[in-house]
């Protein structure tokens, strides 16, 4: 039998019966769980006084009651409550879990901010035109784990359905991108569940619940759950409802097992010496799942069996091992290989263990070859080596892509000090040496370069919804992912024109934006920058969604239609934000030469600014970031070649 039959079979297959451990200090097992105490704090605020009502907080509060009490909780409960409400009911929830021990749940549906790395959760009440005064009119989040924590009650879930934008955003100065709730590290014995990503947005929802609550009640009456299996199938089912827009996170540290719901015909009861003892017919825990899988596949000489290791289990055990395995065998495999194949060997392994080998082979094969490596530019500048020297590319189907020479040098990157502009992690500023002349492209990637060489527009953006807001020749391709553009890239160096091509690094992608300058912008915003003052008309507050895009004309524009920088590049502020190669990562400090940011990561940087965004959004120190699968109609990419 094959290997990926094997793994199939192994996710189907039953554990024999574990028995449950009793011990009377462990809270945490299933076991217990059938008859412990429960203790639940159920709290939703939708009517606000002074900030945008939330439609389903209320609803999504009363149906999660009705359902913890169904699974066996006594439900303390709450709506459109006043700071003291809410302290007072938060007093009351900490008594009585001090008093009955058991398993504690904090449950809260409307307004969430952070401040300061700190969450808070907003009143009805609540008008806070002041972000340093927070702590005057929100109840900080603390103050519930602080709650728990001291009941010493063994077990407590938290559940957050509050991620939603920050209805104070005008007031203080804050761009969209700053929405959200924190990331808290779960305390011991506690179970932290959000309804999306940290630093992300949720959706309210145009039903009876938001989203993220819709989901949970389907899955929290499920029998024999246990709740790390409960929230990854919430987490399945937003991720695939929301179309990738809304992805709930959670953050644990139960080291026992907690389920809502236990399903009593599972458990078996077995007589020895007139005493008597339950064990659970359940299925194999993930680990074990792992484990048999990589003995499968530990010894094995083909990368497809590293693969499928990798598509069960991409976060398991081994997969660090799997990741170097699979790296090692593909190299040997297009190591005495044409060029094509090691470069797509390097695409995938940008900084595997052979990436320096590949490249150096690269290079001897170009020799070989006796292919010219430095570009020389087509233009009246054909001789000369000066900033903004234009070259060209032609694409199948005569279509052209231009880019600009951009020479070495060096410049100040990020913010060297704090002030009200440093939103966007650009500090500590640094100075950057860039030892190598490259090539950037002279607009974002435009929709006819990427069908020349694609084929087709992405089909995970709707262009016939937007109705051609975001549709022309001329326009930059969006709905691209990091993954996306890197597809584009190898099919680009597929041409063996004799030209690297690539994403811009961070670092790349600032000095050529600069252009020399060492202000907020190269040069006149207006004069070079699509943003809400001329793209359309600016939500400033709400949700951002497609179909307020669609009524509020707000959209991109043609590339290089407004003023390039002194180095010939346009676009560098406003219109979409453009994927650079390297891993989100915090900045180093002193001088650095040609870096290419964290070594890994989650995210991937973008730069730039968008059609959207107000003028702090696109000055040219701005960082922002996404998992390299995000699409979105204000994300695209330009390319460099060396």
């Amino acid at each position: 039998m094959k290997i990926k039959n094997k793994l199939t079979a192994l996710m189907l297959s039953i554990s024999l019966i574990l028995p449950l451990i009793t011990h009377a200090q462990d809270r945490q097992l299933a076991q217990e769980e059938i008859t412990q105490k429960r203790v639940a704090l159920v709290i939703g605020n939708g009517n606000y006084v002074n900030a945008r009502k939330l439609v389903n907080p209320v609803n999504d509060a009363n149906d999660m009651a009705k359902a913890l009490t169904d699974v066996g909780f006594e439900v303390i409960s709450g709506t459109n409550l006043s700071l003291k409400q809410m302290t007072e009911k938060v007093r009351e929830f900490g008594d009585k879990l001090k008093a009955s021990g058991g398993v504690g749940l904090f449950y809260y549906a409307g307004h969430g901010i952070q401040v300061n790395s700190r969450n808070y959760l907003i009143p009805v009440e609540a008008d806070i035109s002041r972000e340093d005064e927070i702590d005057f009119a929100a109840l900080n989040f603390d103050i519930v784990l602080r709650k728990m924590a001291t009941a010493n009650n063994g077990l407590n879930i938290v559940i957050l359905d509050a991620c939603r934008n920050n209805p104070f955003a005008r007031s203080w100065n804050r761009g969209e991108e700053e929405g959200g709730l924190a990331q808290i590290n779960a305390p011991t014995g506690t179970f932290i569940a959000y309804a999306t990503s940290p630093d992300k947005t949720a959706s309210d929802g145009t039903g009876r619940n938001g989203l993220y609550t819709a989901e949970l009640l389907k899955f929290i009456k499920q029998p024999n759950m246990k709740i790390e299996e409960t929230f990854k199938e919430v987490r399945k089912a937003v991720k695939q409802a929301s179309g990738d827009k809304q992805i709930p996170w959670d953050s644990s540290s139960l080291s026992g097992e907690f389920y809502f719901k236990t399903d009593k015909s599972t458990i078996a009861k077995t007589v020895t010496n007139n005493q008597t003892t339950e064990t659970m017919i359940t299925a194999k825990t993930k680990a074990e799942q792992e484990k048999e899988a990589w003995d499968l596949v530990k010894n094995s000489a083909s990368a497809s069996d590293f693969r499928y290791y990798l598509e069960e289990f991409p976060s398991g055990a081994n997969a660090a091992a799997a990741k170097i395995r699979l790296e090692e065998l593909i190299w040997q495999t297009v190591r005495g290989s044409d060029k094509a194949k090691i470069q797509a060997y390097l695409n995938e392994f940008p900084s595997g263990a052979n990436a320096s080998a590949a490249r150096i082979r690269i290079k001897q094969l170009e020799e070989s070859a006796n292919v010219t490596t430095n570009p020389t530019p087509t233009s009246n500048n054909s001789t000369n080596r000066t900033a903004g020297a234009i070259s060209k590319a032609t694409l199948p189907g005569g279509v052209e892509m231009s880019f600009a020479y951009i020479p070495a040098g060096s410049f100040e990157m990020g913010r060297a000090e704090p002030n009200s502009m440093t939103n966007f992690r650009e500090n500590p500023g640094h100075t950057v040496k860039i030892s190598r002349e490259f090539w950037m492209q002279t607009t974002e990637v435009t929709q006819a370069q990427w069908k020349a060489i694609m084929g087709a527009l992405p089909s995970k953006c709707d262009y016939g919804k937007l109705k051609g807001l975001f549709l022309g020749d001329n326009k930059p391709i969006v709905c691209v992912s990091w993954d996306d553009a890197q597809k584009f890239v190898s099919q680009m160096n597929l041409k063996n024109d004799g030209y690297k091509y690539r994403l811009p690094t961070e670092a790349e992608w600032e000095y050529a934006a600069r252009a020399g300058t060492t202000g907020d912008y190269a040069g006149d915003l207006d004069s070079m920058a699509w943003y809400y003052k001329n793209a359309g008309d600016q939500i400033l507050s709400g949700e951002w969604n497609e179909d307020k895009v669609e009524s509020n004309n707000n959209r991109t524009h043609d590339v290089g239609t407004k003023q390039a920088n002194a180095w010939g590049l346009y676009d560098m502020h406003g219109n979409v934000w453009e994927w650079c190669q390297d891993w989100y990562g915090s900045y180093p400090s002193g001088t650095v030469t040609d870096p290419t940011g964290a070594t890994s990561g989650s995210r991937r940087v973008l730069r730039g600014g968008t059609w959207h965004l107000t003028a702090e959004g696109l000055r040219s120190a701005v960082r922002f970031f996404d998992k390299p699968s995000h699409r979105d109609v204000r994300e695209g990419f330009r390319v460099v070649r060396q």
